[in-house]
Formats: C-alpha cells, structure tokens, sequence
C-alpha cells in the first residue's frame, strides 16, 4: 500500500521570478542610497536628521518611564491598602 498523495516537493519554495523582483528592488534601493549618500549636503541632512528622531525617542522615552514608575508606585500604595484591610 502506497500513498499516492505523498508529496515530493516542498509547498514553501520561492519563486524564481519573486526572488528576481526582490533582489532588484534591493540593488535598486543599495543603488539609489549610494547616490544619495554621495553628496555631502545629504549626508548631513540625513545626520541632522537622525540626531533629531534619537533625541525625540530619547524624551519619549524617559516619559514613559516616569509614567511607568509613577504607575507602579500607586499600583505598590494600592497593594499595600489592600493588605492592610
């Protein structure tokens, strides 16, 4: 008795032209910032840029940690109610 379902080839290959698409997609993108990069006005623009997204990151950041340790300090003072009934 054999299984004439049995399947010879895996279901989850990637097709060739897929794989082409993508890999010109990503030469293309490698290409384009490789020009980019290649004017010194850009690469400061993209620094200046850069510097501002980790400072605003930065301020979220410490924001939500005070939130968060303000958040635990009254869950902690809740706790403690709580215990104390």
């Amino acid at each position: 008795m054999t299984d004439k379902n049995i399947k010879t080839q895996n279901d989850t290959s990637v097709n060739p032209v897929i794989a082409a698409v993508a890999g010109a997609v990503v030469a293309g993108a490698a290409v384009a910032s490789a020009f980019v990069l290649s004017n010194k006005d850009n690469q400061e623009k993209i620094k200046a840029a850069a510097s501002d997204i980790k400072t605003n990151i930065q301020d979220k950041n410490a924001q939500v940690m005070g939130k968060a340790k303000k958040l635990g300090e009254i869950t902690k003072n809740a706790v403690n109610d709580v215990k104390n009934i």
